[in-house]
């Protein structure tokens, strides 16, 4: 089995982000409601790639591996493998199992490995600094794949905060819209992401 790397989840996560970064420039020539489809394809696959990298570099950081930097890591309970590291987030100091754990916001990965690495590890240090820009894009996300009124409620409240009002505009457009904002959300929600994975990943 090859050795566990946060090194070689950081490079999947960039190749995956350059993949997303080549879709990007070519749907610039299409039609405007033809950008909007695919940047909301995008944004999926953009926190979907977000998601499995914390997922990821959690999992690593619980078997004691250390960040891209060469610092070390220091979990509470040191986990041997993924699997005993992913079981341990489901149980450990938990008095019943937790069956779903969620990686979709700060908050969620938090809640999911605080038994098991503890708020001083650089990992969790570097993401609570990235708590607002990561729920905006989850609630972005969930209203694209799920579409339902819990959904739009939250997906309304992204608007009313970037915007200051209550409009009408569909994820698409509002993901590559430039009339408010210097360049189009998706790009700009792109290069959070790449920041982000870097940042965490880095110690």
């Amino acid at each position: 089995m090859p050795r566990l790397s946060i090194n070689a989840s950081y490079k999947s996560a960039i190749d995956n982000l350059n993949v997303i970064n080549r879709y990007l420039i070519k749907s610039k020539g299409l039609q405007s409601d033809m950008q909007g489809f695919v940047a909301e394809i995008l944004m999926l696959r953009l926190f979907g790639i977000l998601e499995t990298c914390m997922l990821e570099v959690s999992i690593r950081i619980a078997c004691g591996v250390p960040y891209r930097n060469g610092m070390s890591s220091h979990p509470i309970v040191l986990c041997t493998s993924k699997a005993e590291a992913m079981e341990k987030f489901h149980t450990e100091g938990r008095s019943k199992r937790i069956n779903y754990l969620q990686f979709s916001n700060v908050h969620n990965i938090s809640n999911a490995i605080k038994y098991v690495i503890d708020t001083s590890e650089p990992l969790r240090i570097k993401l609570s600094r990235y708590g607002n820009e990561f729920e905006e894009m989850r609630k972005i996300r969930n209203h694209i794949a799920h579409h339902t009124q819990s959904t739009l409620s939250d997906y309304k409240q992204v608007i009313r905060t970037r915007y200051g009002a209550n409009l009408k505009i569909k994820p698409g457009a509002f993901l590559i819209s430039t009339k408010r904002e210097p360049r189009a959300l998706i790009e700009t929600y792109y290069q959070t992401v790449k920041i982000i994975i870097d940042d965490v990943t880095n110690g």
